[in-house]
């Protein structure tokens, strides 16, 4: 995929992380400069790097958008666990493919800090999904306290992967100002919690 192709994807995430520049004015070069900067990189990152790191980025919000119906479903009162157990099951297939994605463009991401950066993510989302299988089958089993567990174990995991994405965030900040940062970032939880029917 070049970079003319990828543009569009490109632009759509400055979009939401809410560059205040215009779109139009947003070079490649300035786009490179974003994301070194934001992902730690020691210098700036290739295009390929820049690539992978843009499909890892489009991957996690895949990722959430997986997420979604089964906390959705959760929350509902009249859910009937056998009938959220096999549509977690398609979802949790679904996650277990974009998972895959992520762990493929992490391994060619050759930035060490960048690299790292994503590596964790993607790590802390494969241990995310062990938690949320361990879910479904409390569910099935109808094990409150196995519930409990994997429910504690998943908030806390997505709570780990604030931890690590949010130096990214800060140094977006830095680069395209706390107002663009803080418009993209609300967009996106009404967007969740339009999904997530709260």
């Amino acid at each position: 995929m070049t970079f003319a192709t990828m543009r569009s994807f490109i632009l759509g995430l400055v979009l939401l992380f809410g560059a205040s520049l215009p779109v139009q004015a947003l070079t490649e070069e300035q786009l490179l400069d974003v994301y070194s900067h934001a992902y730690g990189s020691s210098g700036k990152l290739t295009k390929a790097d820049f690539k992978q790191i843009v499909r890892f980025e489009l991957l996690a919000a895949d990722w959430n958008s997986e997420l979604a119906p089964m906390v959705k479903g959760l929350r509902d009162p009249g859910m009937v666990p056998a009938e959220w157990a096999r549509s977690a099951r398609r979802s949790l297939d679904q996650v277990a493919q974009v998972r895959l994605k992520m762990a493929i463009a992490v391994s060619q991401v050759e930035d060490q800090s960048a690299r790292s950066l994503v590596r964790q993510i993607s790590d802390i989302n494969g241990q995310m999904l062990t938690a949320w299988e361990d879910l479904r089958q409390a569910v099935m089993d109808g094990d409150d306290a196995a519930y409990r567990r994997a429910g504690m174990r998943a908030q806390a995991l997505a709570q780990e992967k604030v931890t690590v994405a949010g130096p990214i965030l800060r140094r977006l900040r830095e680069k395209v100002g706390d107002k663009a940062v803080d418009g993209a970032l609300e967009r996106e939880l009404r967007e969740l919690s339009r999904k997530l029917g709260l």
